[in-house]
Parts: C-alpha cells; sequence; structure tokens
C-alpha cells in the first residue's frame, strides 16, 4: 500500500494562468511511461477538454469544482471509468469556478487521442469498450461499509463509504486480488499515525492492504471513494 497526500506533489502549470491546466504527479509521471501505477491531479480552467481516449483503463475521481464529463455533471464525488479505448467527454467547465479531479491508472500512458481524428484507430484497435460516470451520493450511509456505485463486465468497479469518526475502512467483502486506489474526499483518514486529509490518495494491489486504515478522530465523517481495476487480461 502506498499513501500520496496533496501537499507532497509539485504543481506543474500548462497554458496561461486562469486559463489553462495545472498538473500536480502523485504516483509516477504524467509525462512519462515508468514501470508502475500512474496517477495525477488535473487542475482543470481551460473552458473545454475535447472529446478523447487513452491507451490503457483509467479512473477519474473529482474533487474540487465542477464542470460536465459527456453529458453528465461533474462534482465532488464524482467517480468516472473508461476502458482503453473507449472515447469520452469533452470535458467542461466555467474557467471562473473550474474543476479538479484526480487521473488513476494501473499502467501508464501519455498523450491523448482526440476525437474523431483517431476515430479508426480506436476501431481498429479496441472497439467501444465501455465507461460508466457515478456519484458518491445518499445512497452511501455513514457506517453502512462499501456501496457499489457502478461497474462494467470485466469487473472494473466504483465504490462509496462513509465512515465515522475513528470507524475502520473494511473493504473485505470487496473482490480480491483486484489493484486499485481510495481517494479521501471529505475528512480524513489515517494510516499507522500518517493523517491523510481530503485529496490524499491511497494505491494498493488488493483490499486487503487498506485493513489498518481508519477514519480521523476529529468532528468530521470521513468520505472515500474506491476505484477497482478489473482483473488483468
Amino acid at each position: 500500500m502506498r499513501t500520496i497526500t496533496s501537499s507532497e506533489t509539485q504543481p506543474v502549470t500548462y497554458g496561461p494562468d486562469g486559463a489553462g491546466y495545472v498538473m500536480r504527479d502523485y504516483l509516477g509521471s504524467h509525462t512519462a511511461k515508468q514501470p508502475g501505477e500512474q496517477a495525477y491531479l488535473v487542475e482543470q480552467h481551460a473552458g473545454e477538454l475535447r472529446a478523447h481516449f487513452h491507451e490503457v483503463d483509467q479512473f477519474q475521481v473529482v474533487v474540487g469544482g465542477e464542470g460536465t464529463i459527456g453529458r453528465d455533471r461533474a462534482v465532488p464525488g464524482v467517480v468516472h471509468y473508461t476502458d482503453a479505448y473507449a472515447s469520452y467527454g469533452p470535458i467542461r467547465t466555467d474557467p471562473a469556478i473550474g474543476i479538479s479531479y484526480l487521473t488513476l491508472r494501473r499502467d501508464p500512458t501519455t498523450g491523448i487521442n482526440y476525437m474523431p481524428e483517431e476515430r479508426e484507430k480506436r476501431r481498429r484497435l479496441a472497439g467501444r469498450g465501455e465507461h460508466f460516470t457515478v456519484l458518491l451520493d445518499e445512497r452511501v450511509a455513514t457506517g453502512a461499509g462499501p456501496v457499489e456505485l457502478g461497474g462494467t463486465g470485466r469487473g472494473a468497479r466504483a465504490y462509496g463509504v462513509r465512515l465515522a469518526p475513528g470507524e475502520m475502512l473494511c473493504l473485505a467483502d470487496l473482490p480480491a486480488g483486484q489493484a486499485g486506489y481510495a481517494v479521501v474526499l471529505a475528512g480524513a483518514l489515517v494510516a499507522d499515525e500518517r493523517r491523510l486529509p481530503a485529496g490524499s490518495l491511497v494505491s494498493f494491489q488488493d483490499v486487503a492492504e487498506v485493513a489498518g486504515l481508519t477514519a480521523g478522530h476529529g468532528a468530521e465523517e470521513a468520505e472515500v471513494a474506491v476505484a477497482l481495476f478489473a482483473p488483468s487480461r
């Protein structure tokens, strides 16, 4: 298990201030195919990121601001998943507000394949693929354990969890042997006395690894999105 907080990342700015993107690498690099996980925060103030696809499976978890992903509203607590080569978007926002989302991958990739220019590449390599957009909403009750919010036929799954202060994060009922991430959306988690505030990321190879995580002991409950990748093909 690996844990990363936002304060441990460094911003990299692209485009003009207030109208471009700020990227923060959590794991790996958004500009290089380094072995292992690839996770980074995108702070988007550009009004539109055109429809596109990537060459690996990925989750995106909205952690700030607001906008839309395709036709779906995107606010904090939204989890979006796409299979490799499945096109999605555009991602739109009001530049005065912006939208921030963590991009989460188990395998790294770089670049972007815009549609419709790369339609033939997508068709030739993978067809349509699956995707979903879900929201951690009132279905997720405090203390009730993880609630499945969406999934794919291959086994990618998104869950929401709300924890009372001091409550343990228990993912024992989730499928074993699948890697994924936990994103702290509100409150904080604690791992071996290390505090993981909102915006922090937990990476794991199996859900059993998170057994020692608990919600912080303050007055605020912890809200966590769990992204589970499909088993390796």
